[in-house]
């Protein structure tokens, strides 16, 4: 079984805030729509690890248990 790591979390957030950031930095230097690409994906993965690590325990019951 697989189990939480902080270590594996603070990692992955860290590769996303750089894939946001140089989405922006790429964006402001060029200014070519092209780098909004990097930033969107970034977003989405961001609230895919958000949803992951703080969504509602209430979501994971087993079907049985519900009235």
């Amino acid at each position: 079984m697989l189990s939480f790591s902080w270590g594996a979390f603070l990692v992955y957030v860290g590769a996303l805030m750089f894939m946001v950031l140089g989405g922006l930095w790429g964006l402001y230097q060029s200014h070519h729509p092209a780098f909004l690409a990097p930033v969107l994906m970034g977003l989405f993965f961001f609230y895919l690890c958000w949803e992951a690590v703080v969504g509602r325990e209430d979501d994971l019951s087993p079907p049985g248990r519900q009235r």
